[in-house]
């Protein structure tokens, strides 16, 4: 097996750093092999980068699922696109087959035949939210990040802004205080306009501080052209130290020549403010212009002084919208989780109270009840000491078997073929936090037992390694499976079972919780209709209707695959009945209408729902032992599994 690519390195210094022996050089990306003959190998790209099954491309996957010219990789500009050519079995992007050429963000994941590769960029590539523009967000060395001191600034200018057009700005935010129909992503653009114009900026981006996530992103850019650059080091200096920063003699990072886009103007001088309220960073402002040592310190006192203006008007529009859009979700400390039927609340209190206690947590549920966002809740209600750690969320059915152990525990350099390096595992990622294993049933019996020592005594060695290691980690895990049956039937240890079942946390199935359905179903629309770009008010009479008489065996997650695809075929601001096409009981019907009757108005239905009718009664008389109701419905145990998953049977 041979790869070539144009360079490639496997080291453990973080990436985002340009290299200070190549001034003006392009920046560096990678892709890091997570699965597939690579494994383990870090990758650096080219300019371009073809990759396929033939020796005459840079990247060779010896593959039958890979084609012989499957796809490049280029950079344009300081942005990478992958393009899939004409491939046989489709290159895939974050799990999604992709058409044409697509955009790599950073931790983006490629997938080509069964190789899955992670992209890595020092230059990240976002978007502005309200803007609809690119920022690139790149870091120079600490070398390069000098701040004039006084005695070399340049004194007040004729440009500098006046006293009139600071104080008409001052009143102009004012009166968007004053009106409330203007919605906050005009209300940032105008402001973000009107700073700019007052500071006389080339290019000025609105970060603002993510609340999920807690990053600051990029939401409001504007400049002339298509794209910008930003300097990442000096946003990430002003939010942590919450100083304002004058930069008059930044270096020059957008040389980066390319045939097909202009490069982003260059910073050479910057100012950059946060956006305070209070205790609260809300974001950050970021101006810049070509010329060198064009802003002096009256600029820099000016722009903090509008910037305390500023946010306190965004966190207030910031609040007015997070209320607005929770007006539905439970006020009783869910987190924002949807949460209106009472088989739902009942859970949730449940887990309010397990959280603080760091013990393992089981949750039980059919597939697409949400039991990753319940984990997600427990880890945000725990303690202080283990909040703070790292959610680490892995689905046991995807891993191989044979790297299973590698993922969880890490391994040491040479430990295998293709161990380049040491690479921490999930546990060691995990450590003062959580790490969360979906389908815990699939495990194998061979990782079983090292996962319940580890559990035991909360130390665990490396593959290849001889050095025990200790971790203070909280498990919590989830399967739609039922682990007793698998347990008397000896496909999974019981003392292991006994270890991860502390707390056991059961998810009803949202056919039992149908006082969600259509508040659920209301916030996927919000959230699809503006991904998507569509302007839809809501559901028409029929489409609520509809949803609330459907089954749902796909649960929450059919909820949302349904809501978006309604949003793809609607035609106008409401969705309606017609509109709403689900996957259901293992064929593709619409949401059901009224069932039809015969002559003597008795219920015709279908051979699956009366299959299903039936599995449901031998089970409730057997008090849902399986074992015992494939026995009466004549079939093997593991197709009564399968046919209780597909039908979505309690």
């Amino acid at each position: 097996m041979r790869s070539r690519i144009g360079r490639w390195r496997s080291t453990t210094k973080s990436l985002p750093t340009f290299d200070d022996t190549l001034p003006g050089a392009p920046p560096i990306a990678t892709l890091l092999a997570i699965s597939g003959p690579l494994t383990g190998m870090r990758l650096e790209l080219a300019d371009e980068t073809r990759v396929g099954r033939s020796e005459e491309n840079d990247l060779v996957l010896p593959d039958a699922l890979v084609s012989r010219l499957h796809a490049l990789i280029r950079r344009r500009n300081l942005s990478w696109i992958v393009e899939d050519l004409d491939s046989r079995h489709g290159t895939f992007l974050n799990r999604r087959r992709i058409e044409g050429s697509r955009p790599l963000l950073r931790n983006d994941e490629l997938q080509i035949g069964q190789s899955r590769f992670l992209f890595d960029s020092e230059v990240d590539v976002q978007n502005a939210d309200f803007s609809d523009r690119l920022v690139y967000l790149g870091t120079p060395t600490d070398e390069t990040l000098e701040v004039a001191p006084v005695a070399v600034l340049a004194g007040t200018r004729e440009e500098e802004p006046g006293r009139d057009e600071g104080l008409e700005f001052v009143v102009q935010l004012g009166e968007l205080f004053d009106s409330a129909n203007v919605a906050l992503p005009d209300a940032l653009n105008g402001m973000g306009a009107r700073l700019a114009s007052l500071f006389r900026a080339d290019a000025l981006v609105l970060f603002l501080r993510d609340s999920v996530t807690n990053d600051l992103r990029p939401s409001v850019a504007l400049y002339p052209g298509g794209e910008t650059l930003a300097d990442r080091s000096i946003v990430q200096r002003v939010s942590r130290e919450r100083k304002s920063l004058l930069v008059s003699d930044h270096p020059d990072l957008a040389r980066h020549p390319s045939p097909d886009a202009p490069a982003p103007p260059s910073a050479r001088s910057v100012l950059c403010a946060p956006l305070e309220a209070g205790e609260a960073l809300i974001g950050v402002v970021y101006l810049q212009r070509s010329e060198l040592d064009s802003y002096s310190l009256l600029d820099l006192r000016n722009l903090r002084a509008v910037a305390r203006l500023m946010a306190v008007f965004i966190e207030a529009r910031q609040k007015a919208v997070a209320l607005e859009m929770r007006a539905r979700f439970d006020d009783q400390g869910n987190g924002g989780l949807i949460c209106e039927s009472a088989a739902l609340r009942s859970v949730m209190d449940m887990v309010r109270r397990v959280a603080p206690a760091p013990v393992s947590v089981l949750i039980t549920g059919e597939t697409g009840t949400g039991k990753e966002v319940i984990a997600r809740e427990v880890h945000r209600l725990s303690a202080p000491g283990m909040r703070g750690g790292e959610f680490v969320a892995v689905n046991c059915s995807a891993i191989p078997e044979t790297l299973f152990e590698s993922q969880l525990f890490g391994h040491e350099k040479g430990a295998f073929t293709g161990a380049v390096k040491l690479q921490q595992g999930l546990i060691e990622r995990a450590n003062g936090g959580t790490l969360f294993l979906d389908e815990v049933g699939e495990l194998s019996p061979a990782v079983q037992p090292k996962l319940l020592r580890f559990l035991q005594e909360r130390v665990f060695t490396r593959v290849g390694g001889t050095r025990c290691l200790r971790a203070d980690v909280r498990l919590i895990c989830a399967t739609n499976r039922n682990l007793e049956e698998d347990v008397k039937a000896g496909l999974f240890r019981e003392d292991l079972f006994h270890r991860l079942s502390v707390m056991p946390l059961h998810l009803p199935p949202l056919r039992e919780r149908r006082d969600d359905i259509v508040p659920l179903a209301q916030h996927f629309l919000a959230l699809h209709a503006r991904s998507i770009g569509r302007p839809i008010r809501g559901f028409g009479k029929d489409a609520l209707e509809a949803m609330m008489r459907y089954e749902w065996p796909g649960n929450i997650r059919e909820l949302s695959n349904g809501i978006e695809r309604a949003v793809l075929l609607c035609d106008g601001e409401v969705i309606l009945a017609r509109h709403l096409v689900f996957q259901g009981r293992g064929e593709r019907t619409a949401a059901p209408g009224p069932a039809r009757t015969d002559e003597n108005d008795t219920p015709l239905i279908s051979l699956a729902d009366l299959e299903a009718r039936h599995i449901q009664r031998v089970l409730d008389a057997c008090e849902g032992n399986q074992m015992r109701a494939s026995e009466v419905l004549g079939i093997h145990r593991n197709t009564l599994r399968k046919k209780i998953q597909d039908y979505g049977i309690r």
